[in-house]
């Protein structure tokens, strides 16, 4: 198998592989890489020579970890996982990158896939037109500057409130969608004036927005999967749109 990479990449299973701590000095752990051969094959470089290097860190603990979706980061690599001991590891406030505030919304839909597998290339034009993204892009969402304050206070609470979404959304969200010691009065300028038209668009970069179906045979949780809400139905798959939470979106129906 060819890989973007010159150092020994062991399986362990179909969908896990390895990098030994003899393949780069100082690494005090294994890396370990998670994804299917090709997605495996597909991985630039970088993710190689990141994850290696994050399996240097003082006080790392058991492997160095990168998901599928890895790909060159600042530090880490995008899709890096580390633990670190309290007492002897390091703190890292940028260590995949500098935006800490991406969030992850999963929306489940009762359709199945003979529902939508006739309508998917309309369905993901009609997300492209109507979801904004990219650098500079405005949501539907209008803020002023007290409006933002009360979003950084109340976190999704304020979304419910305004109608973007259910009070069951928050009992699936973590700390109920809010960190509870905040104070908008640290947040600069600059920072306001970047952020207020951003609420409602996937952003830029690393962000995205995707259809998903969910089958019974890729089910391997059945109570992680019932607490995110997708069960799968026998003989059938139930759909689900990820992304970044809180877009702010109401769609009439795609038919």
């Amino acid at each position: 198998m060819q890989l973007n990479t010159g150092m020994k990449v062991n399986r362990i299973t179909d969908e896990v592989w390895e990098i030994p701590t003899s393949e780069k000095s100082g690494m005090l752990v294994p890396a370990r890489i998670y994804g299917t051969p090709g997605i495996l094959q597909s991985m630039d470089q970088g993710v190689f020579d990141q994850v290696t290097n994050v399996a240097c860190l003082p006080g790392i603990q058991r492997y160095a970890l990168c998901m599928p979706d890895g790909h060159w980061g600042y530090g880490f690599p995008i899709g890096g996982v580390a633990a670190f001991d309290v007492r002897e590891g390091v703190i890292s406030p940028g260590g995949v990158g500098y935006d800490v505030n991406c969030g992850m919304r999963l929306i489940r839909t009762d359709l199945t896939l003979a529902e939508v597998a006739p309508r998917l290339p309309r369905l993901m034009d009609e997300l492209f037109r109507r979801v904004p993204a990219g650098v500079g892009a405005g949501g539907s969402v209008k803020l002023s500057r007290s409006d933002l304050n009360a979003v950084m206070v109340q976190g999704a609470r304020w979304c419910v409130e305004q109608g973007y979404g259910w009070h069951r959304d928050l009992e699936r969200s973590e700390e109920g969608g809010c960190i509870r010691v905040t104070d908008p009065s640290t947040v600069s300028d600059q920072a306001i004036g970047r952020g207020i038209s951003q609420l409602g668009t996937l952003g830029s970069g690393n962000h995205y927005l995707e259809v998903q179906v969910v089958s019974n045979d890729r089910i391997f949780d059945p109570a992680t999967a019932a607490a995110l809400g997708s069960r799968a139905r026998i003989k059938s798959s139930s759909w689900s749109i990820a992304g970044p939470a809180d877009l702010g979106i109401k769609w009439p129906p795609i038919t």
